[in-house]
């Protein structure tokens, strides 16, 4: 890809540039000048409960040419034109084992056909106090990897070495980039505090870029701008040789843009869960090339629209015009065909056929690996050779689909407003069918029709095709429904001995399927739910067929549970609520500036029927509740009466949507206290 600047061509001649030095302003910090002090810190001095911190982050980015001398009879220079580098510097304290990650260090690199950008002056060193004396312990080359991490992504990997509690590890690195639409974003904030952190950025006014600050807390901006002058000296040459009347110099006056990015003393982001991916939300700058206009050119658009990153996929020779190639579905197309189903069963019929006779490789991928011929022969690739392999089985059964692209959870919301191919990581199958949109990953073999994966539960996808340019919702299709059935007595020594029988359906049955075959044997399973709940005996576990989902599995167990009352002279107090599906109150911040994020609607229903012991009858009873959000978005109905010598307990509990807004937050906790305090409710029975 040539992105290179060659202002006012002249016959038979090329340019020769000499730039202005951009002297970008140094960090705070000088590599290596790690101090004692730093060292014999113990607490971070913002926050007393972090496990490490970052003393200071720097970031710079620039635009140079590289090139000083091009004459007329040579081939252009690979650095004939303005490129872009971007340098960081960091340090962090490591001040216990759990902040030990922080030494581990990623370096992304954008690459597309044969060119990449490169690393240059890669330095690291881990600084630890050793009888009074400050050892740095330097990083190797050789322990340095590369690992490509998606079609247009390769990321060099390293771990600081001899990292121990007290550390001090610092980084530096600088790239050189022939792509100047990838101006570096920079994260302010991180799951960690940081102290300062500064980037700075010089920009030529021939590049235009939208700058797009995320995030809740304020960045301190100072702008500023400084005249500069580009000096073209062209150089001619004639029969092999330069005379002097063949050369000459032309001046170019244009603005350089100084933006300088600073914070100090971010907290860490709370994340307290139920959150698709933190970096959503993170206090960041973003950077995108609105457009380029260099003298004696045309402006040059960067900023693209969604129809155009339409065409850009069904132009592409490794996705749509794969979706042209169904030759090697022909015999399976009349098979399928020849079953005489109707549309829903010949839909799932061709879905799961491309479930069993392709294995996903676990790449996420636009682009297709191979055609799409030889990868379903091969029996296996990434998603995309997958689902499109599905798209073009199910058009050659006559429905209407197409190819879905999306970005997986921990890959972030793709920006409405912000139109952009490259954060799309990957691709799903969706049929039309009147106003219904049926969606389909055949890479899990848990995943059923609009029962996708959970990574790629994430807002909306883009649907790819010629004539429909549109966006899905990819929420909210399936709910997680469970409901627990328990019949239960008490024993002599007020043992609670029965049985426990689950339905679940939709994502509840895809969790247990996913949870349940981590282990190799039923068994296994269940010693693994005894673990967990400390008391309980499990046995005689029977389930039903895992192999489909689209109706319900059925799960039942023999339990026994130990001390599940509390006995006090001639009183016995127990809770009903024999597994509470709100064990604890996930919602602890005092308050929460980004949104609660579930995968999906919850339907939750138990029935518990316990048999009294002898010679016992009720006293009390919890009082019959209904707790439920104005909106209704959360309800959680709790009755318990008493029917001859068996207590009943009907609970339910429903969350209706995926998304509540921080202003929501605190009613959000408020509810779930109650539903917890109300689970913990007692009955009190009284001996007779």
């Amino acid at each position: 890809m040539n992105n290179k600047f060659t202002p006012g061509l002249f016959t038979l001649a090329l340019i020769f540039i000499t730039s202005v030095s951009i002297q970008a302003q140094r960090p705070a910090m000088k590599y290596g000048d790690v101090t004692k002090e730093e060292l014999l810190i113990t607490h971070c001095p913002i926050d007393s409960n972090a496990h490490a911190y970052y003393i200071y982050d720097y970031g710079k980015a620039y635009f140079e040419y590289g090139t000083t001398r091009i004459v007329s009879d040579r081939p252009d220079s690979e650095n004939n034109g303005f490129q872009l580098y971007f340098t960081r510097q960091f340090r962090i304290k490591i001040l216990d084992n759990q902040g030990f990650s922080w030494a581990d260090v990623e370096i992304p690199l954008y690459h597309e056909n044969n060119e990449e950008e490169r690393t240059t002056g890669v330095k690291a060193a881990t600084y630890n106090l050793e009888g009074g004396k400050i050892v740095r312990t330097k990083l190797n080359a050789s322990d340095i990897i590369r690992e490509e991490t998606s079609e247009n992504w390769m990321t060099k990997k390293f771990a600081l070495p001899n990292v121990r509690a007290g550390s001090i590890i610092e980084v530096e690195y600088s790239i050189k980039s022939d792509y100047f639409f990838n101006l570096r974003d920079w994260k302010f904030q991180y799951s960690i505090p940081v102290l300062q952190s500064d980037y700075h950025i010089r920009i030529p006014d021939y590049f235009v870029f939208n700058a797009t600050q995320r995030g809740y807390f304020p960045i301190k901006v100072k702008n500023t701008s400084q005249n500069k002058q580009l000096e073209f000296t062209y150089v001619q040459v004639n029969d092999g040789q330069i005379r002097t009347t063949d050369t000459y110099t032309k001046k170019y006056d244009y603005m350089e843009i100084y933006d300088h990015y600073h914070v100090e003393n971010i907290p860490a982001f709370p994340s307290e869960g139920f959150l698709r991916t933190k970096d959503n939300y993170l206090t960041r700058i973003e950077f995108e090339l609105a457009y380029t206009k260099f003298p004696n050119q045309t402006t040059k658009s960067y900023t693209t629209t969604w129809d155009q990153v339409d065409n850009k996929l069904l132009d592409n020779a490794n996705f749509g015009k794969q979706l042209d190639n169904s030759g090697h579905f022909k015999r399976k197309t009349e098979a399928l065909k020849s079953l005489n189903l109707g549309d829903d069963s010949l839909m799932n019929a061709a879905f799961h056929h491309i479930k069993k006779t392709m294995v996903w490789n676990g790449i996420r991928s636009k682009y297709t690996s191979f055609p799409l011929s030889k990868t379903y022969k091969e029996g296996g690739g990434n998603c995309s050779d997958v689902n499109l392999n599905l798209v073009v089985l199910l058009n050659t059964l006559g429905f209407n689909a197409y190819p879905v692209i999306l970005s997986t959870q921990e890959n972030g919301i793709i920006h409405p407003a912000h139109p952009s191919l490259t954060r799309f990581n990957y691709v799903i199958a969706m049929v039309q069918i009147d106003s219904s949109a049926y969606l389909m990953d055949a890479t899990d073999p848990s995943s059923e029709i609009n029962l996708i994966p959970i990574r790629c539960l994430n807002d909306k996808g883009r649907v790819i095709d010629k004539s429909k340019h549109d966006w899905i919702n990819l929420m909210d299709y399936k709910s997680y429904q469970l409901t627990s059935k328990f019949d239960l007595s008490f024993d002599e020594n007020f043992v609670l001995t029965g049985n426990e029988g689950m339905m679940l359906k939709e994502y509840a049955a895809y969790n247990f399927i996913k949870d349940f075959k981590k282990y190799n044997t039923k068994e296994e399973y269940t010693q693994s739910l005894e673990k967990k709940n400390g008391g309980l005996s499990i046995e005689k576990m029977e389930l039903s067929d895992m192999d489909s989902i689209t109706g319900s599995i059925n799960v039942s167990y023999q339990i026994k549970i130990e001390n599940p009352a509390e006995v006090s002279d001639n009183l016995l107090y127990f809770s009903p609520a024999i597994n509470p599906f709100i064990e604890n109150n996930p919602f602890k911040l005092p308050k929460r500036d980004y949104p609660v994020e579930f995968n999906y609607p919850y339907r939750i229903q138990q029935i518990c029927t316990i048999e009294l012991p002898e010679n016992y009858e009720v006293s009390e009873l919890p009082e019959a509740t209904v707790l439920k959000l104005p909106d209704n978005s959360i309800k959680f109905i709790y009755q318990v009466n008493v029917i001859g010598n068996k207590v009943n307990l009907v609970s339910r509990f429903f969350i209706n949507k995926s998304i509540f807004l921080p202003d929501e937050y605190e009613s959000l906790k408020q509810i779930y206290d109650l539903i917890l305090n109300k689970q913990k409710e007692m009955i009190v029975l009284k001996k007779i």
